[in-house]
């Protein structure tokens, strides 16, 4: 999904959202914006908001003299979901239909805010999302294709978010259990986006083998990839896409049946999909030669 100029002002408005969220004194929050003010010029509408972004996030990281600008909050944001993720699974338990409310789960994980919010509205959120149908649901298509695979890739999303995915991928592993799961990471910290050291640290090996996918993008761009990446996505029956930075890098040059699961958080997206922001989504998109 190329970049629009609804993009540009956004992608400008997070680097002022970064400075706040990490209480940069004044003076550095004016470097920080004349830098990426000074970019935008060479931004292009061919590229990506997540190829841009893998450039405007390693100035900023720059300027704040740090490899990783979320590193904190993205292990608070996982010390929270570990401490939920008994609500989670209780939730799943309730349904008959495991594999419908695993899916859930997992989307109620890009839904929140887990470095934000506090127990309680985790806990009202995410019964929300259980009690929420899907805006777009292809998830009947999923389960079918999923009978007759040998190979699912799930491309992670964001650090807190990868606890619910496991819980998801350790359902998917008991309803299929001769399914192969490889869980796609981050090359590098990008944002508040999920890397090895915390996939591993997070025990994700337990239920699916874990990959290094090599790209500096907020999101899977497969031409950043590195040569194993491309090789078990090429072997993947089905890619199961977490969230909206995958969604904008997939979208549009999938060549594997391809599923994203996310919930709806900006207007071009929504555009894009025919839907609202706030809508959660499983979506599966035609093939691409």
């Amino acid at each position: 999904m190329n970049l629009t100029p609804t993009c540009v002002t956004c992608i400008f408005s997070q680097s002022l959202r970064v400075c706040e969220k990490l209480q940069v004194d004044d003076k550095t929050t004016k470097k920080i914006l004349d830098s990426v003010a000074g970019m935008i010029p060479e931004w292009s509408f061919d590229e990506t908001p997540p190829q841009v972004a893998a450039r405007v996030y390693p100035e900023i990281a720059k300027l704040l003299q740090t490899d990783d600008i979320y590193y904190d909050f993205k292990r608070e944001a996982t010390e929270h979901a570990k401490a939920f993720i008994p609500f989670v699974e209780e939730m799943i338990d309730k349904y008959n239909d495991k594999f419908y409310a695993s899916l859930k789960a997992a989307v109620a994980g890009n839904v929140i805010d887990l470095a934000a919010m506090e127990q309680f509205d985790l806990q009202e959120e995410v019964a929300k999302v259980f009690d929420s149908p899907f805006e777009i649901d292809d998830s009947e298509e999923l389960r079918k294709i999923l009978q007759n695979s040998k190979n699912l890739l799930v491309v992670g999303d964001n650090a807190g978010e990868h606890l619910f995915d496991k819980v998801m991928m350790k359902c998917l592993k008991n309803l299929f259990p001769n399914l192969h799961i490889f869980y796609a990471v981050r090359g590098k910290p990008i944002i508040n986006d999920i890397t090895i050291d915390e996939a591993i640290e997070a025990g994700i090996d337990e239920v699916a083998e874990i990959i290094d996918s090599g790209v500096d993008t907020p999101g899977l761009d497969l031409n950043r990839a590195s040569d194993k990446m491309l090789s078990v996505y090429k072997q993947a029956d089905v890619v199961l896409a977490k969230g909206m930075g995958n969604y904008e890098s997939l979208y549009g040059i999938s060549t594997r049946p391809t599923f994203f699961l996310l919930k709806v958080k900006c207007s071009v997206v929504a555009a894009s999909l025919g839907r609202n922001v706030g809508d959660i989504i499983c979506y599966k998109e035609s093939l691409h030669d």
